[in-house]
């Protein structure tokens, strides 16, 4: 009965598996297909730093751009940013560099808290995975992990 059901059931689950749409599927980024990031904005939406979730404030506007040349730039809830960024062949995300440079504006304490949490939590990923509109930047434990969504997507 059990290999009747396994030969049932196989097939369909392979069926299945094939008439998946691949643009859905996650894809990790890397040397070759860093295009896939690139001139798109990206918005954060959640964000976990060393395993404590972040409240996200619905005035910080903490975004992420990947360029075409390694240079990085975004919003960080009060200032703007940059930096640069690397992936190798088998998905290695770097961030070289003395880290991000910013601008120096002021801003309400909470904001301000929201940046310094973001500019600390983006160099401690190392890997980007993208679904879609969705990227998940992320270090191998986990205990850090950035989800952003892309500007203008639902």
């Amino acid at each position: 009965m059990k290999a009747l059901t396994l030969m049932v059931l196989f097939p369909a689950a392979w069926l299945m598996a094939c008439a998946t749409n691949t643009k859905d599927l996650p894809v990790v980024v890397n040397s070759e297909n860093v295009a896939k990031l690139q001139n798109r904005q990206w918005v954060l939406r959640s964000m976990t730093l060393d395993n404590r979730d972040s409240v996200m404030d619905l005035e910080a506007n903490l975004t992420l751009a990947f360029g075409p040349n390694g240079k990085v730039t975004g919003y960080a809830a009060v200032n703007r940013f940059n930096g640069s960024y690397s992936f190798s062949p088998d998905g290695k995300l770097s961030w070289p560099g003395p880290g991000f440079v910013t601008t120096r504006k002021a801003g309400p304490p909470e904001l301000m808290e929201k940046e310094r949490a973001y500019l600390q939590a983006l160099p401690q990923t190392d890997r980007a995975i993208l679904k879609g509109h969705i990227l998940l930047l992320q270090n191998d434990g986990e205990s850090t992990i950035l989800t952003f969504l892309e500007a203008g997507s639902s």
